[in-house]
């Protein structure tokens, strides 16, 4: 990309632009800079764009980044604006007591006897019903009382579970109208290309080396959660990941 700033001087004949005008009056000679612009801006260094070797990083002052005009600049101002908003760090704490309180419910029940408690019901209760001891039939009481008492602390608990998945379900819309108010919410299709592009830049940097290229993929593939077996075109085929060659990929 060439800068597009208006130079003050023609460089084939001389005429001082005064003016500001884009094309020479004297010669036809276009007045634009032309120089190369620094990557990601429209100018270059001496126009405007960030020169880090006289340690300018361009005009104005930034303070929260908001107004930014980098789309980058801006989402991360929001996100620093999420991470500090009362309301979104209040309700995130609640959803983490209530993820416990969730995990130490779900102990309490016992997965293993819990399909087969009916049936085994059923059956101290035939053996109650035709056993004539009276001593025999006090034991299986107690056995049917101890079962009943298991199947109703497992009804609580799912009860409860239950209970707190809905106000977890609460606590997690509050959170995303919070977010929409401050505007701090972008499409899991945005985070999808912003989290491509951002592996697209560090790939070229890194040019074909296998090894590198899969630590990233590895790296890029705990942040967003997603794993494949597909082509990264230019690059090679993924082996799987199982392989420690380095054969996998050319």
């Amino acid at each position: 990309m060439k800068c597009g700033s208006i130079i003050s001087k023609c460089r084939k004949c001389g005429f001082e632009n005064r003016d500001r005008v884009d094309v020479c009056p004297e010669c036809g000679e276009d007045l634009h800079c032309q120089n190369e612009a620094v990557v990601g801006y429209p100018k270059c260094s001496t126009h405007g764009g960030p020169a880090p070797s006289r340690n300018f990083y361009g005009r104005g002052t930034m303070t929260t980044g908001s107004g930014s005009s980098f789309a980058l600049t801006r989402l991360a101002s929001k996100y620093n604006q999420m991470m500090t908003n009362g309301q979104v760090l209040s309700n995130r704490a609640a959803i983490e007591i209530i993820d416990s309180r969730i995990t130490q419910l779900l102990e309490r029940i016992d997965f293993d006897e819990a399909p087969d408690r009916m049936a085994k019901l059923y059956e101290l209760w035939e053996e109650f019903v035709n056993e004539p001891n009276g001593a025999e039939q006090a034991m299986l009481k107690k056995k049917i009382g101890d079962e009943f008492d298991k199947v109703y602390h497992d009804y609580k608990a799912w009860e409860q579970i239950f209970e707190a998945l809905d106000l977890r379900g609460k606590s997690v819309e509050r959170e995303v109208k919070v977010l929409k108010e401050i505007k701090a919410i972008m499409t899991a299709e945005d985070g999808y290309e912003l989290a491509a592009k951002l592996l697209g830049a560090v790939m070229r940097v890194i040019g074909d080396e296998p090894k590198k290229l899969k630590q990233v993929q590895y790296e890029f593939t705990r942040i967003i959660g997603q794993s494949s077996d597909l082509v990264v075109e230019g690059h090679g085929e993924d082996d799987g990941g199982g392989s420690e060659e380095v054969g996998g990929e050319t």
